[in-house]
């Protein structure tokens, strides 16, 4: 199949709709907790330990899970869940095991599943991207007095397209590929701007040396590494100075600069204007739409 064949039918597959959450929560154990025998899921079963430790017996392989550990259990799969005491970081033997976990069904988690492959477990990055959405569907899904359907829906949709991409990056980046360095230091970039940054740290997370990550990512990207981390720093600044009433050294320092007459400098550079005259140029815009 042509990789346009491929694209068209992930694309129709995302044009089913109907995706119905069943069941869902964060459940925490401190005593041993056996599901019930080995059970055959009738729906697709999503469950991601957060903290502890614990057992599933998943299609009759026993796994031992860990934080970070994503269970997916297809419907007619078999699943047995078990807890209980393991030995904590002084050697002593507790239960403390949370996690979270979704049911769900529809025409839509039908065409996903059809399109992935993911494995009955697979470790992940678990983000807060990912915790942040299913805490936001438990409190809709809990939040029984508005009509927030279309919304449970989209948010069900947005972790599980979230989750497999979580696999897949895992995925990738376990095989080594040096082709996918430049594209996690870009996501690293994307999420820590603010945050003070070298080159030599960067590199030394994703296991490469500075040459290397500096090579790949100009070569992907057409620019240095720090050139992109001071992009995502000014449109984050520039974000701030439009939809807050911040002082403009406060902006700068919030968005990862340690000098602000270089922030000054750099703004102008890339917006061809200095920050105190961008925010008056958005405030009497502003100002003329009122009118």
């Amino acid at each position: 199949m042509m990789k346009g064949d491929v694209g068209a039918k992930e694309a129709a597959a995302m044009d089913v709709v109907g995706a119905r959450t069943i069941a869902l929560g964060y459940s925490r154990h401190a005593k041993p907790f056996y599901s019930q025998g080995i059970q055959k899921q009738p729906h697709l079963l999503l469950r991601l330990q957060v903290t502890g430790t614990c057992s599933a017996v998943l299609c009759g392989t026993k796994h031992s899970i860990e934080p970070g550990d994503l269970i997916v259990s297809k419907p007619g799969d078999s699943y047995r869940l078990e807890i209980d005491a393991g030995p904590d970081e002084n050697g002593e033997k507790r239960i403390d095991s949370a996690d979270f976990y979704l049911v769900c069904d529809g025409p839509w988690i039908d065409a996903w599943l059809a399109r992935t492959d993911f494995p009955s477990k697979s470790r992940i990055e678990a983000s807060e991207e990912i915790l942040s959405l299913w805490r936001r569907l438990v409190y809709e899904k809990r939040n029984l007095r508005d009509d927030n359907e279309e919304l449970t829906e989209a948010l069900l949709k947005a972790l599980c397209l979230t989750l497999e991409r979580a696999v897949r990056n895992r995925r990738i980046g376990a095989s080594g590929d040096a082709a996918y360095v430049p594209y996690q230091i870009k996501r690293y970039l994307e999420r820590h701007a603010t945050e003070p940054l070298t080159l030599a740290s960067i590199a030394k997370r994703h296991g490469v040396s500075v040459s290397t990550a500096s090579h790949l990512f100009k070569r992907t990207f057409g620019q240095s590494i720090m050139k992109y981390a001071l992009e995502v720093r000014l449109a984050a600044a520039s974000e701030r100075i439009l939809l807050s009433d911040l002082p403009l050294e406060a902006i700068a320092e919030a968005s990862g600069f340690r000098s602000y007459p270089y922030f000054c400098r750099a703004f102008r550079a890339r917006f061809h204007v200095p920050p105190s005259a961008y925010r008056a140029l958005s405030l009497a815009r502003t100002g003329s739409d009122r009118l």
